[in-house]
């Protein structure tokens, strides 16, 4: 057994090159499979504690009439959904120099001004859609100076100048009030930004926001045309399907009991609404390049650990001879396995929760972004974390119990080179005719190994693809403006993972390429071939591989693209830009050539004497 356990070192030393191949490929696809899922869960969350926190109302109920509710309308809601679910206001938009209900209301400034009228004393004492007080100014301290905040600068709103609007109120007594601004809020309703549809009146952009809290007078001569409401015992996360249910059925109700209302829910709100939608369309990206992520990894890790096995063979043979049983060989191949893909997997999880942190900040640059939720998602982490290393581990149990079945002796031996025959491109003499020896023996050794060299066209196909869907999600929301600054850094984050998992995959099979072939270049260096010429006998084994696959992968973006736009609900692939499809086919090449430049000193530093020893 101590011996046994001595191979344990010895072969992670031998293949440290191939541990952390496996430890990056899991790294970058479950890292980012797992960001992206954790990003749109995250969102959810924060948003769901933000509505929590708020207090905000599920639904708003809007009167038509100019009279507003009634006292026996007010008492119905307090009535049905209990007096501390429910809350009255005023709201009206005023133009410069226009007046309301008879009240000529001056000071407001230039543009259109929303002002919401509230019985309470302050910000602090709202019991529903509780504001954010951002910053706090001077204080009433006469008899008609009363408390009023704005609704902070956006890329809509102004604010006001100075530390108090003047407001005369001419009717049969006529008054000034003074209304000192004590500072700005962010109203739980309106943390958008910008593109705000509710900021709008009869078409024209708002110019400011006023919030007026405790003026007897005003409270009695305006209407109450605002009940907000939220509903009791929900305990459903926000935009949930029981949470929608719920919503709807109570609307339906007050519409059938009223007549002249406007029932709004959440799914009306801008601000909500939006921000719920961005990470459903951050959801829909991750599903598909998550698919697309997963199987590429799952080929390459599936193929490193296959090859070892087959490195491996005079290894198992001698463990076979000394009477190990199948399952105590093949435990220290699973053990290896399961080492990469576990590191790979902790890696991952922290990076999936820096990328998500990174999305999520992305849309500060169109809303007061509510706190980041706490609240752990490991779902999209477990989910593609599991998928890898179960995929993993029963490959190589099976690909290990069909070598353990062999005979030792077989074992021992290397195996039967693969034998020549002609390759496609010899039944085409026109072609083949033309190519010189170098070439000749290039396309030999690409052709020949035909599973090798599908696994690597496919690979480098699919990690293009990803390249190439990230660039023109890039591109639709630069240059055809359907999306915002937040997308914009989204399909950043896409397009720089995929193009890291397209060097990763290049490399980690080219590395396993070299490591399979040491005798064969040896011997080339034994014959003379001088080290550049050596060089290039790989190199373009390399770059013909990957041609293949990244020409081939502009289809397959294609049809990528083709169910990320349909579930974006924009973009088209006619509306793509013509370079993107060049920079995505040169971005690849790029990977490769740095790749082949990693390589050059693993070239270089083959052993002759050590790979031509013979095995007899």
């Amino acid at each position: 057994m101590r011996t046994y356990f001595k191979t344990f070192a010895r072969m992670f030393k031998r293949h440290l090159t191939r541990l952390v191949s496996v430890f990056l490929m899991v790294l970058v696809s479950v890292g980012f499979t797992a960001g992206i899922g954790m990003s749109t869960e995250k969102m959810a969350y924060s948003l769901d504690d933000y509505y929590r926190e708020t207090n905000t109302s599920d639904l708003i109920v809007k009167s038509t009439t100019e009279e507003g509710f009634s006292d026996s309308d007010i008492a119905y809601f307090k009535e049905k959904y209990g007096a501390e679910h429910v809350s009255v206001g005023t709201s009206l938009e005023l133009k410069s120099g226009e007046t309301e209900n008879s009240l000529p209301l001056e000071g407001l400034g230039e543009g259109i001004t929303r002002l919401y009228f509230f019985s309470e004393q302050g910000p602090a004492s709202l019991r529903i859609n509780r504001p954010e007080i951002q910053k706090n100014g001077a204080k009433p301290t006469g008899d008609f100076e009363f408390a009023a905040y704005s609704e902070r600068e956006t890329r809509q709103l102004t604010g006001f100048e100075g530390d108090r609007i003047t407001m005369s109120v001419n009717g049969i007594i006529s008054f000034q009030y003074d209304f000192v601004l004590m500072g700005t809020l962010v109203n739980p309703l309106h943390f958008a930004k910008m593109d705000d549809v509710s900021m709008q009146f009869e078409g024209e952009e708002l110019s400011h926001i006023l919030y007026i809290f405790n003026c007897p007078l005003l409270s009695v001569m305006l209407p109450k045309n605002d009940v907000y409401i939220t509903l009791p015992d929900l305990d459903e996360t926000l935009f949930s399907n029981g949470y929608m249910e719920r919503v709807n059925a109570e609307k339906a109700e007050i519409e059938e009991a009223f007549e002249d209302v406007a029932v709004l829910t959440l799914k009306e709100n801008f601000s909500f609404a939006s921000f719920h939608e961005y990470g459903e369309k951050i959801d829909a990206i991750g599903y598909v390049i998550m698919i697309v992520f997963l199987l590429v990894t799952l080929l390459v890790v599936l193929s490193t650990m296959t090859r070892l096995l087959e490195e491996e063979r005079a290894q198992l043979a001698c463990m076979q001879t000394l009477g190990y049983s199948p399952f105590m060989i093949l435990s220290k191949y699973l053990l290896f396995a399961l080492v990469g893909t576990l590191i790979g997997g902790v890696g991952a999880y922290f990076a999936g929760e820096a990328l998500s942190y990174i999305i999520f900040i992305n849309f500060d640059w169109c809303y007061a972004l509510p706190a980041y939720s706490a609240r752990p998602a490991p779902l999209f982490f477990l989910l593609s974390a599991a998928i890898i290393m179960l995929s993993t581990l029963v490959a190589t149990f099976a690909a290990g119990m069909h070598k353990t079945r062999e005979v030792p002796a077989v074992l021992l031996r290397p195996r039967t080179p693969k034998a020549g025959k002609k390759v496609i491109l010899e039944r085409i003499p026109i072609l083949w005719n033309r190519l010189s020896f170098k070439y000749k023996s290039t396309m030999r050794n690409v052709l020949r190994f035909r599973t090798r060299f599908a696994m690597t066209v496919v690979s480098v196909m699919a990690s293009t693809g990803l390249v190439l869907a990230g660039l023109a999600i890039l591109d639709c929301c630069i240059f055809q403006e359907v999306g915002t600054a937040a997308m914009i850094g989204v399909s950043i984050i896409v397009l720089l993972f995929a193009a890291l998992l397209n060097a990763v995959v290049i490399y980690t099979l080219t590395n396993i390429n070299i490591s399979e072939r040491n005798r064969e270049l040896a011997t080339l260096m034994v014959l003379g071939y001088q080290t550049h010429e050596v060089d290039l006998y790989i190199y373009r084994e390399i770059y013909i591989t990957s041609a293949i696959g990244i020409v081939l992968g502009l289809p397959f973006g294609c049809l990528l693209l083709l169910f990320v736009f349909k579930l974006l609900d924009f973009g088209s692939l006619g509306g793509i830009s013509w370079f993107v499809w060049i920079v995505a086919m040169l971005l690849s090449l790029l990977f490769t050539c740095i790749v082949t430049l990693m390589l050059k000193p693993k070239i270089n530093k083959i052993d002759m004497n050590e790979s031509l020893k013979a095995i007899e």
